[in-house]
């Protein structure tokens, strides 16, 4: 809804549905939209046609700077720019031929593609592709600088936000904005009937800046936060080479891929704005510092096949094995000299490892006429391999090193997922089937509070087409998945000193506490169902309904996720008025809510959470806990108009409406003390209206015409009202919620070349 997509399908409107048409719908959308599709004549456009050039060339204007509208497509400011798309192929050169194409030319979010190759035995392309990301460009800061940000030189310091007098007349606006710059070589080529070789080799550059929230602290929960604009510069290298072999029985494909990131920046550095600390880490001689995303490379393989040993039976394979490596040299454990360092990092980098490998194979048999199963297992391995350092790292820029009780571990997250099972069907009377899925998973973790889970699932199915024009499925799954003890200081223990952990209270070893379980590796009944319907009562009607449920019940969580259930209603249809026009329709509902409940306590004496006569320690007393509710809904609705108005005329109009809500419900127990409320409720609108014409002015001479209304708007209560000195001990931006009334229109002529 946010992106406009004007070549080739520049006719195709906003909703999904058309999109689908197009060849660009989103993967979720797929599959409902062919059902209302596939009944609709096919209208061509000016750019289906078999002609060596097409040109299309023009002007649209977009009314304001926006950044919802021009998230992603380009049109994010005020003003004109150039339509030029172009789609070029030539055949003349016997067996030989040229292809091109580039689109969007007049925006950053051009590309474009040029192949000489000979048919069915060789390829060779060449291209670019250039893409941006806006986003809320309405936030103010006081520092400027890139990697190195500065407070001016009048600026008044104090010990919150409100403190700050000069803090208005400091602050400026910035660019919200991403872009990324990608050129491609890609080359294919047969060996002969049964072999086949192609390449891939590209460079990409990201750019830009994006948000990034920093503190500078000795305790993280009190710490003097700042938002910072954060510059991104990226570079990405990847390369695969692939070889592929198939006959009448064995498709067997094999791949190797590396590749590159590398971060033109290590870390970024900003002048402490607050003043609560010592001389050394208070304004204006405090720096706080965040590491930057490390250079890292992978390389890898992966192989896919397929052998058929007769009509009945059929086995498929994929596998694949990739280590990533990162070898950056570590930055000191401070960015401010004037803090003591008595220590030095244990080695100069991590030199560390993962591997990751993957195997996922299906044994499929026909063993009877009716009947059908396949067995199948799926493997999924990451595996660290990294020496265990402990490193003595400052706090938040905050104070001088700490001491050796304070040393923290780099920790391993091996990982291990095996799963087998086996699916049969039947074939039953009226055209309908039958099936049955049982798949079993094995889970395995190294260094988390549960080391193993297990779970069952049980998947019935049911197909049946009573009638030529009407066909039904139903599905109902239960999953159960049942996990080892809880170990609740696993995390504590990996992480942290002995000399720490020997200091402290063996009923305060512990980072979360004890009856907070982690909802992934929880205990958890789950129950999924879906039901599809396609009904077209006679040639021209196509109508649609799907429906689908979760329900996660976390039953033995005492704190954290205890319940989430999710569930959607969507229905299309489309009627063909005659094979010069045809209309469709759809709708949707989505709702989820989920459950959970928490405790609120201090540290020290107040940690305990493990006693069960009075009095109470805060982390024992459940009159501590308190609970939130959320919920969140969303309604689509849309139509789209396809017209062949005359033989020269071609109109499409599509109208697309989204409205969301969400509720955070906050309770506590009527014998607390706490106080909680509940938090407002959100809610956000989209309407999109599109309009496009075409008219055939001549044999080779196309007029079109464009037209785009988008409304959208939000009241989040996270950036209502808002401002950079709201929050005492944050300084934010202070952006406004988005409210957007965008015009678009755009004028163009397209033109075909014998």
């Amino acid at each position: 809804m946010k992106s406009m997509n004007r070549f080739p399908c520049h006719l195709g409107a906003a909703s999904s549905l058309v999109l689908a048409a197009c060849g660009v719908v989103a993967q979720e959308a797929g599959q409902y939209a062919p059902l209302a599709l596939q009944n609709r004549p096919p209208l061509k456009t000016a750019w289906q046609a078999d002609r060596p050039l097409i040109v299309q060339l023009g002007v649209d204007y977009t009314s304001d700077d926006n950044y919802m509208f021009g998230e992603y497509n380009g049109l994010h400011e005020e003003g004109a720019t150039v339509i030029g798309n172009l789609q070029w192929q030539d055949f003349s050169s016997g067996d030989s031929f040229w292809q091109g194409y580039f689109s969007n030319l007049g925006l950053d979010t051009r590309e474009g593609e040029l192949t000489w190759g000979k048919a069915g035995r060789f390829s060779l392309s060449a291209g670019f592709d250039s893409q941006i990301q806006v986003s809320n460009d309405e936030g103010r800061t006081p520092f400027s600088g890139g990697t190195s940000l500065k407070l001016p030189d009048d600026w008044v310091s104090g010990l919150t936000t409100s403190d700050w007098t000069n803090l208005n007349q400091s602050l400026h606006g910035f660019d919200q904005e991403l872009k990324r710059e990608r050129v491609y070589l890609k080359a294919d080529t047969r060996l002969n009937k049964h072999w086949t070789v192609d390449t891939n080799l590209s460079y990409e550059e990201k750019t830009g800046n994006n948000d990034i929230g920093a503190g500078i602290y000795i305790d993280g929960s009190s710490a003097d936060a700042v938002l910072l604009n954060q510059p991104i510069d990226y570079r990405t290298t990847d390369f695969d080479l692939g070889l592929a072999y198939s006959d009448s029985k064995l498709s067997l494909e094999g791949r190797l891929f590396y590749s590159e990131f590398d971060n033109q920046d290590d870390v970024l550095t900003w002048q402490n704005p607050y003043s609560s600390y010592g001389p050394n880490v208070r304004y204006p001689a405090g720096i706080g510092g965040l590491g930057l995303a490390p250079d890292n490379d992978q390389m890898g393989g992966r192989v896919i096949g397929q052998y058929i040993f007769s009509p009945t039976i059929r086995l498929q394979v994929d596998g694949s094995y990739a280590v990533a490596s990162q070898n950056q040299d570590f930055l000191d454990y401070s960015v401010n000299p004037a803090l003591a360092v008595t220590v030095p990092v244990p080695k100069n980098s991590y030199d560390g490892e993962v591997d990751n490998s993957t195997f996922n194979t299906r044994l499929l048999l026909n063993p009877l006429p009716k009947l059908s199963a396949e067995v199948f297992y799926k493997y999924r391995n990451r595996d660290y391999d990294a020496d265990r350092n402990g490193y003595q790292y400052i706090r938040g820029d905050g104070s001088n090193q700490p001491g050796t009780a304070l040393t923290v571990y780099n920790t391993n997250h091996d990982y291990r997922s095996e799963t087998p099972g086996f699916e049969v069907s039947y074939r039953l009377p009226m055209r309908s089937k039958l099936s049955f899925e049982y798949e079993y998973e094995k889970v395995t973790r190294e260094n988390a509070p549960v080391e193993e889970t297990e779970q069952d699932r049980y998947t019935l199915g049911y197909r049946i087409q009573p009638w030529s024009n009407f066909t039904t499925r139903l599905e109902v799954s239960y999953a159960d998945r049942a996990a080892d003890t809880y170990e609740w200081a696993q995390n504590y223990y990996a992480l942290l000193d002995t000399e720490l952990i020997n200091a402290t209270p063996d009923t305060e070893r512990y980072i979360s506490h004890p009856e907070l379980m982690k909802y992934y590796m929880a205990n958890r009944d789950q129950w999924q169902t879906s039901a599809d319907f396609n009904f077209l009562p006679t040639d021209q009607w196509n109508l649609s309904l799907n429906l689908q449920w979760i329900d996660n019940d976390y039953g033995a969580s005492e704190l954290g996720l205890t319940e989430d259930e999710w569930y959607r209603g969507h229905l299309s249809a489309s009627y063909i008025v005659s094979e010069t026009l045809s209309a469709s329709l759809y709708g949707g509902y989505d709702y989820y809510s989920a459950d959970q409940s928490s405790r609120a306590f201090r540290g020290g004496p107040e940690k305990n959470a493990f006693v069960v006569y009075p009095p109470l320690p805060q982390a024992s007393d459940p009159n501590q806990n308190w609970t939130g509710e959320a919920e969140d809904t969303s309604i689509t609705l849309g139509a789209n108009v396809q017209w062949q108005v005359t033989k020269d005329v071609e109109v499409s109009f599509d109208y697309s409406y989204v409205d969301t809500q969400a509720e955070q419900n906050l309770g506590t127990r009527a014998t607390s003390s706490l106080v909680a409320s509940n938090l407002p409720t959100v809610n956000t609108t989209l309407h999109n209206v599109r309009l496009s014409g075409i008219w055939h002015m001549q044999e080779n001479l196309f007029l079109q015409l464009d037209y785009q209304f988008y409304d959208y708007k939000s009241d989040d209560w996270a950036w209502q009202g808002v401002q950079p000195d709201t929050i005492g001990k944050v300084l934010t931006f202070g952006q406004g919620n988005p409210n957007e009334q965008i015009n678009y229109v755009g004028a163009s002529v397209i033109y075909h070349w014998e």
